[in-house]
């Protein structure tokens, strides 16, 4: 059995080829009875609409089919929710969340009765039932809960019941145009809810199915358990030294340029200049070639070094973790591809797609950071954010000493102890099977958006 390293150290246990990535890309194990749902209810929709014969005489079944096409769907659509959520009520015990899961699931069956019955005023209260399970995600998204692929799946089977209900194939041509503004308007808030939480610094996003998870984008694949050893801690250091040395030459982007970089135009607080040459060498974590130059620009125009990216070839390549638990390498998960140009579209939405003209990768090469900006909080894996902005804001001149927490020339502080409080943060994230798609792509560090950027952020 091995574990899974969490950026800066830690392990969660897990199977080799498995990797940890963000909830929203997988199914927790407490919403697989839910699945049955999503896939009994269209079947039975079938057999009702299109199989009546297999079916004895029931008088319900019958209003059923008598109402027009889009009353029909849109009952459907609430069975389906209201499946969809009795179906999680006991696997996740005797907690709020059951009761809500409970409540809601009551609603939403009733209301699609209603609709059967004809019910006076059962539109109305149908739509309110799916809007407020819609709603109800971002109480949880509040909570710090990362939704999965059935979560977000039951929320497009209540987006389809609401068109179904509010633009009617009859209504008038303004209520056409209305109502699909009214759906994206109750829609988009949860969308927007889920990528702000999935897009937070790794370690939010904690909830009751699997504690913290990391970024969208970022997998972390399976490594070592056991806390570091002398050797290891011996092999980090000398790692780090290397690269240090070999990384002092490349402070000026002019140099790192005329030895093959794509450095010529540095934007942002991480820009990944590559360097061709190296990508394809075939050489692996050499200190003396990085793949990769990490920079940052200031907000007087001056560029700042943080640090080098050293990455594996071809997508099947895993790293060596010559450090156990400090040097963790990393993959990059359902990246939206674009072909033509060949570029980096962003990452697959909440809602399972890419923009247009682009593929999903379901899983990227490793690679691996190593920070050498002094003051960096830790050497290896990911350089937060918040981090690199305000080092970037207080960062002094070429040949001047840095001020602020920088001055202290800190590599890291105590490894030992960063990797066992990581341990814990990471000790519940969700372990899904390696299943890299045999196709190539170039790396991701050539992965440009149209302004030269790499739109990986460092991780």
């Amino acid at each position: 059995m091995t574990g899974l390293l969490g950026h800066g150290g830690g392990a969660v246990e897990g199977d080799p080829g498995t990797y940890v990535g963000s909830t929203l890309y997988d199914v927790v194990p407490e919403h697989v009875p839910a699945l049955a749902a999503l896939v009994v209810l269209p079947l039975a929709a079938w057999v009702v609409h299109g199989r009546p014969g297999l079916l004895p005489p029931l008088p319900w079944v019958a209003r059923l089919c008598r109402l027009p096409v889009e009353r029909r769907v849109a009952v459907w659509m609430l069975l389906t929710s209201a499946f969809v959520h009795a179906a999680i009520v006991p696997t996740h015990g005797a907690s709020p969340w059951s009761v809500a899961f409970a409540v809601d699931a009551v609603l939403l069956g009733w209301t699609g009765h209603a609709l059967v019955t004809g019910r006076r005023r059962a539109g109305l209260l149908a739509g309110l039932a799916l809007t407020g399970s819609l709603l109800g995600l971002l109480v949880g998204v509040a909570a710090g809960e990362m939704p999965d692929q059935v979560t977000m799946a039951c929320k497009l089977v209540e987006v389809t019941g609401l068109l179904a209900l509010w633009s009617p194939v009859t209504a008038r041509p303004r209520r056409r145009v209305l109502a699909p503004v009214g759906v994206l308007g109750v829609t988009l808030p949860v969308v927007l809810g889920v990528w702000a939480l999935g897009l937070a610094p790794a370690g939010g996003g904690a909830g009751h199915h699997a504690g913290d998870s990391p970024s969208l984008g970022v997998a972390m694949p399976a490594g070592h358990v056991d806390e570091p050893t002398v050797a290891q801690e011996k092999a980090a250091d000398a790692l780090y030294r290397r690269v240090s040395g070999t990384l002092r030459r490349y402070e000026d982007p002019a140099v790192a340029v005329a030895d093959g970089y794509r450095a010529e135009d540095v934007t942002g607080t991480g820009f990944h200049a590559d360097n061709p040459g190296y990508t394809d060498d075939g050489r692996v974590l050499d200190p003396a070639r990085p793949e990769a130059l990490v920079y940052a620009r200031r907000d007087d125009g001056s560029v700042v070094l943080l640090g080098a990216m050293f990455e594996t070839p071809g997508l099947r390549g895993t790293g060596p973790a010559v450090g156990g638990p400090l040097t963790p390498w990393h993959a990059h998960e359902q990246v939206c591809f674009g072909l033509l140009p060949p570029s980096l579209a962003g990452l697959t939405t909440p809602l399972g797609v890419c923009p247009a003209g682009s593929v999903t990768i379901a899983l990227t090469n490793e690679m691996i950071h190593v920070w050498t900006v002094p003051g960096a909080p830790q050497r290896f894996g990911d350089l937060p954010d918040e981090w690199v902005a305000e080092h970037v804001v207080r960062a002094a001149p070429p040949g001047v000493p840095p001020v602020g927490p920088a001055a202290a020339g800190s590599t890291g502080g105590d490894h030992r102890l960063r990797a066992q409080t990581l341990r814990a943060r990471v000790s519940s994230w969700p372990v899904k099977p390696s299943n890299r798609p045999n196709v190539d792509v170039p790396h991701p560090s050539r992965l440009m958006s149209s302004d030269g950027r790499s739109l990986f952020r460092p991780s």
